[in-house]
Order: C-alpha cells, then sequence, then structure tokens
C-alpha cells in the first residue's frame, strides 16, 4: 500500500539507527519541481511518536506509530529556516517528506 498521496513525496534519507531502536535522521534529498536533486542537511528534529498511539496522516487515515515514526525536522532551503515533516514507513521501508501545501 503506497501512502504517498500529492501532498506528499519519497525522499532519499540518511540516517543513524541507534542500538536502542531510534532513528536519527541526518540528511535528504528530492527531486524538485524541475527534475533536480536538491540535498538538505537536518539541523534539527524532534522525534513525534510517543505522542500518542495513533498519528494522522493527511489522506492516509489513522496508522500505528509503530509502523510510520514521524519528526518534525529543522532544514535550511535558499537561506531560510525551515520546519518539515518527514515520516519513516517501517512496513515499506520508505522516507515520505510531507510537503508544504502552496498558498
Amino acid at each position: 500500500m503506497d501512502l504517498c498521496t500529492k501532498t506528499q513525496q519519497k525522499i532519499d534519507m540518511i540516517c543513524q539507527h541507534k542500538a536502542d531502536g531510534t532513528i536519527i535522521p541526518i540528511k535528504f534529498r528530492m527531486v524538485d519541481d524541475d527534475g533536480l536533486y536538491q540535498e538538505y542537511k537536518i539541523k534539527g528534529y524532534k522525534d513525534l511518536s510517543f505522542k500518542g498511539k495513533l498519528i494522522n496522516l493527511e489522506d492516509a487515515g489513522l496508522v500505528h506509530s509503530s509502523v510510520i515514526v514521524p519528526f518534525e525536522c529543522r532544514i535550511e532551503s535558499f537561506g531560510r529556516d525551515m520546519v518539515i515533516n518527514i515520516y519513516y514507513n517501517s512496513d515499506e521501508r520508505i522516507w515520505v517528506l510531507n510537503k508544504p501545501m502552496r498558498k
């Protein structure tokens, strides 16, 4: 089951898996609107997986946090700090960026 929607994008991720089972996101890259790879270093992150038993992903419904590990990350993009949300789907072994809605 592919959880990606029009507001989500699969990304390449470099991360650290610690001995206690936690994950530390380090850096990711994604294809931009022009088809070019852009790389972003994660400057800070918050693991949101322990905020409750269930989390709600847009258009994906409620899922157990043991399958989806959510992170709130701070990155720099074009000289500005941004906060983004990324998810690790352990069933599909993919990382997903929840793209901000454009106004």
